[in-house]
């Protein structure tokens, strides 16, 4: 099945006047913001993640390293989440709240050296995990089947699947929130590393 179009959805989801999405201009422009409390100011909330706190939870190009340069950064809420959801994970998604996506590059690269951070926060860890779950069985059903592979990156779950073709996809949950990063590396202390720092971004966010 097709990939999600993450840029034609972030169309649609300013077009509905949602969170804005960044482009590959700026990708890391609002990645900075503070996450805003429930009590309105700049703290750790309990409920789920607005679509300005998924975005400030993808990495930035600096945190990534100087070997990356980011491509294209979106976040929003909303209908376009929830059918991106759908798209991504194979299920319904009841009860996402927000959406998030992030691409990136080794620098002067032309192979597939790219890693893919994505986030779903739902306003359950049910129904997280029933994303995570409806994900793993996705990506498992595609031929030639991927290989699980154990991955210890911190998260309150974890399913990693290895391709022949040199990639793997870290699918996890971190509390409310569906974790996918793809990485197109053949070493899998990289696929590692980016999947542990998108956990310890959402650790600080949530």
């Amino acid at each position: 099945m097709k990939a999600v179009a993450w840029e034609t959805v972030c169309v649609v989801a300013l077009v509905a006047t949602l969170t804005g999405c960044g482009g590959s201009a700026d990708p890391d422009a609002a990645a900075a913001v503070g996450v805003t409390g429930i009590d309105g100011g700049k703290g750790k909330a309990s409920g789920p993640l607005s679509a300005e706190q998924v975005r400030s939870a993808l990495p930035t190009n600096e945190r990534l390293g100087a070997v990356f340069v980011g491509d294209d950064l979106v976040a929003f809420e909303g209908e376009p989440a929830s059918q991106a959801c759908a798209e991504e994970t194979g299920i319904t998604c009841d009860g996402v709240v927000a959406a998030g996506h992030k691409e990136a590059a080794v620098r002067g690269d032309a192979s597939d050296d790219r890693v893919e951070f994505t986030l779903f926060s739902f306003d359950s860890q049910q129904g997280a995990s029933a994303a995570v779950k409806g994900l793993v069985a996705k990506r498992s059903s595609y031929e030639p089947a991927p290989t699980p592979t154990k991955l210890d990156v911190g998260a309150d779950e974890t399913n990693a699947l290895s391709s022949g073709r040199g990639s793997t996809e870290v699918i996890m949950r971190v509390g409310k929130v569906l974790a996918y990063v793809k990485v197109g590396m053949t070493d899998l202390e990289d696929a590692k590393q980016m999947s542990t720092i998108q956990v310890d971004l959402l650790k600080k966010a949530a």
